[in-house]
């Protein structure tokens, strides 16, 4: 009996200075745990590089309907030729800054691609509130959403950046 209690005491005793090592199970949940926080805001910003990359390129394969549909857009109208090359760019190339892995390089990039996902959802939003023939040239499979889907959509992805945001602010500040 004595032997079983110096033993508890021992493991006890070792668990408080190597908490890491205290448990198989203890130690996997740790590291899942550890896991979702340093990955969770990765996974984040690689999907936004990819989703970027996959309706840029798609705008710029489809140019001609992305310009057209644009100038059909009350008050932007005026303005399709540069909204029809600026848009599908600057997604392009926030995809590629967002795949760098230099932090001063890719955390602006994610900001300006929060920011951008912000702009995409008001845009949405004003246009299933306000306009009657609604028009969205997002691209491949998310332009076929319907439009509370790709609302939806969108404002998840909004959340998302600025979770991603505040945890590589987070992350960065520990190191």
């Amino acid at each position: 009996m004595y032997k079983l209690m110096e033993k508890r005491i021992n493991i006890s005793v070792y668990q408080q200075d190597h908490p890491a090592s205290s448990t198989k199970r203890g130690s996997s949940i740790r590291r899942a745990a550890r896991w979702m926080y340093i990955r969770l805001p990765d996974l984040i910003i690689l999907g936004y590089a990819f989703m970027y990359m996959y309706t840029g390129w798609a705008k710029f394969n489809n140019m001609d309907t992305f310009i057209k549909g644009n100038s059909k857009i009350p008050y932007l109208g005026q303005y399709a030729k540069v909204i029809g090359y600026g848009i599908p760019s600057l997604e392009i190339v926030l995809a590629v800054l967002l795949i760098i892995p230099v932090y001063w390089i890719k955390r602006p990039a994610l900001w300006a691609s929060t920011l951008l996902m912000g702009v995409f959802t008001l845009y949405l939003s004003l246009m299933v509130k306000f306009v009657e023939k609604k028009l969205c040239h997002c691209g491949g499979v998310i332009e076929s959403m319907g439009w509370k889907t790709h609302i939806v959509f969108n404002f998840i992805w909004l959340i998302a950046g600025l979770y991603a945001l505040l945890k590589t602010k987070l992350i960065t500040i520990k190191n």
